[in-house]
Parts: structure tokens; C-alpha cells; sequence
């Protein structure tokens, strides 16, 4: 009988595959942290733009409210709001008031009215 030709252990073999395998996991778990990283950072630059819009957005507001408040102190401004919401006329002017007409859901909302509400109601309606 040949004997059987017994083979050594390749320790070279093994540390070579260990080295591999090792190298392997470090690259595996540094791509999964760039890519944990990367949308970590689309979602920060998607804030980001939100962000920026709503700054614009409040910009534009500040900006107007500048150009109102500028424009309170001028004597046209003045006097609309005098005629306006104070209901005050000029010398020789006649103001007409002009009442607006109630829809269907509002007569018969007023028409459920009771007598003391109708006349509370017409009180409030009254100028002070």
C-alpha cells in the first residue's frame, strides 16, 4: 500500500485569508459609515433649504412691514385710516354707509335670533 502522503498546514494560507477577512470588514463598516453619513447630509442640506425659503420669506415681510411703517407717518395714510376705521369726513363731505346684504346662511341664522339677541346684536352694530 502507498501511504497516504500526509499534507502540512499552510499557516501562510490562513494568515493571508485572516489579513483578507479583516481588511474586508474594516472597508464593509467604513462604507456604511460614509453612506450613514451622506444622508445625514442630503437631509441637512433639504433643512437647510427650508430654512433658507423661510428666511427669504421673512425677509420680504420685514422689508414690507418697514415700507408700512414707513408709510403710517405720511398724512395720505393718515387721513385713510381716519376716514376709514374712524368714520370722520371732511368739511362739506356726506358719508354714505353702505350695508351689506346678509347670505342665506346668515338670515336664517338671524331669523333663529331671539328678541333680546336681535336687539344686542343691533347694539354692538352701532358706531361708539
Amino acid at each position: 500500500m502507498v501511504a497516504k502522503k500526509r499534507k502540512k498546514f499552510n499557516f501562510k494560507k490562513v494568515k493571508t485569508i485572516f489579513y483578507f477577512l479583516t481588511i474586508s470588514f474594516f472597508v464593509i463598516v467604513l462604507l456604511i459609515s460614509c453612506f450613514n453619513i451622506y444622508k445625514k447630509r442630503v437631509t441637512a442640506e433639504k433643512e437647510l433649504n427650508i430654512l433658507n425659503q423661510e428666511i427669504d420669506g421673512l425677509n420680504r415681510e420685514k422689508d414690507l412691514l418697514n415700507f408700512t411703517l414707513g408709510e403710517t407717518h405720511s398724512d395720505e395714510f393718515l387721513e385713510k385710516i381716519a376716514r376709514e376705521e374712524l368714520g370722520m369726513q371732511k368739511p362739506g363731505e356726506t358719508i354714505y354707509i353702505i350695508k351689506k346684504e346678509l347670505s342665506e346662511k346668515e338670515q336664517i341664522k338671524e331669523e333663529n335670533y331671539s328678541f333680546f339677541e336681535r336687539i344686542m346684536n343691533w347694539l354692538k352694530s352701532l358706531p361708539e
